[in-house]
């Protein structure tokens, strides 16, 4: 296989896929993988938020955005080996609705993620910031 460059929209496509594959085979409810895939759509987004951002839009639905513009502006440009585009283009349409539907949940659980993520990062950058000082580097 050769070694091929995907933009971040196209990773975020392939790896929803192959995520939306282990929850499948986890023996999930239907409801429960949506609501899994929600999760990592969110959490995806806020990782990579200033590189997204940075490409295209900044808006108070960033998630249901950010899905859309990557379903509809990358799907087409993968090659039906890497994902199987008509369970992709199911998943997305019941995570639209989802969304849609439970707006209060969907904000909680986009806020809450965003908290989590920043968190994290501080207490890695203050880690560091400590072991440099110990170590005196």
């Amino acid at each position: 296989m050769q070694n091929t460059e995907f933009n971040i929209m196209e990773r975020y496509l392939i790896l929803l896929d192959k995520f939306v594959d282990k929850i499948i085979e986890s023996g999930v409810s239907e409801q429960q993988l949506i609501e899994k895939s929600y999760l990592f759509c969110a959490g995806y987004y806020i990782k990579y938020q200033q590189e997204i951002e940075s490409l295209t839009f900044s808006n108070k639905d960033v998630v249901l955005t950010f899905l859309l513009f990557s379903y509809y502006n990358y799907i087409n440009g993968l090659d039906n080996n890497l994902i199987d585009k008509v369970r992709m283009r199911r998943t997305c349409s019941l995570l639209i609705n989802f969304i849609v539907d439970n707006g209060s949940q969907t904000e909680k659980i986009y806020v809450q993620e965003k908290k989590k993520y920043k968190s994290y990062t501080l207490k890695r950058d203050l880690s560091v910031k400590n072991k440099r000082k110990k170590y005196g580097l």
